[in-house]
């Protein structure tokens, strides 16, 4: 597990990823007004779009090792892209699961969240988190340079959190417009977690929301381990 350990050491020196991965999901929980429904804004869906954009900054390791070469000089030994892709995910997914389970465990103290609702939350979060890494491999495997690739998936995750429901409901978007974020992972993150919240309940909605997120996973997970980032 060499590669794992490495991956794991690049992803806790970058300040930006101990920033979205480490800090900021924590100062969110402690902002009541956003899980209460005090604000416009719900802290559920803003931590959707945190955990994507941390999930992007940490999979940049990857990017790096292209640049570098050292990519090339790991493939040129016995291991695949997916291997190596693997073993990178279970890196990026210890800080990030971490962040989720200090949430769920902070909201059963300030917000009297039930057992059901926290482990529910835990869930969701943490498959979302594993579609997020391996959405960011995928869009990696478009793009030669990480400045090209930051920007457009910057304008992609503005977009998307639109279309998704992350940043405002599904609700008030034109009718031809609420189905459309169907496309993204986080739609599908939105859909379980509001079905949790409103049913009190892991039900039908929520199994949905976490088998198309999975699916989404392997998808991007078989698209990025066909060694198309050399």
């Amino acid at each position: 597990m060499t590669i794992f350990r490495f991956a794991l050491i690049k992803g806790l020196r970058n300040p930006a990823t101990l920033l979205f991965n480490c800090i900021l999901p924590l100062l969110l929980i402690f902002v009541r007004p956003l899980w209460t429904g005090g604000t416009a804004v719900s802290g559920y869906g803003l931590l959707i779009l945190v955990i994507w954009g941390g999930s992007f900054l940490i999979a940049q390791g990857t990017l790096n090792d292209r640049e570098s070469g050292a990519l090339t000089r790991i493939l040129a030994a016995p291991i695949s892209m997916r291997s190596y892709l693997t073993q990178n995910l279970l890196a990026y997914m210890v800080p990030l699961t971490v962040q989720v389970a200090l949430i769920s465990a902070l909201g059963t103290i300030l917000y009297d969240w039930s057992l059901t609702l926290a482990l529910g939350l835990f869930l969701c979060y943490t498959v979302f988190t594993i579609a997020s890494v391996t959405m960011s491999f995928a869009w990696n495997c478009l793009f030669k340079h990480k400045e090209t690739s930051f920007a457009s998936f910057s304008a992609m995750v503005t977009f998307g959190s639109i279309l998704s429901g992350a940043w405002i409901p599904l609700a008030q978007l034109p009718t031809v417009l609420q189905y459309a974020g169907a496309i993204f992972p986080a739609y599908w993150g939105v859909q379980g977690i509001t079905s949790l919240i409103e049913l009190g309940t892991m039900g039908t909605e929520y199994w949905m929301g976490i088998a198309a997120m999975a699916l989404f996973a392997m998808a991007y997970l078989l698209y990025g381990g066909k060694r198309r980032m050399i």
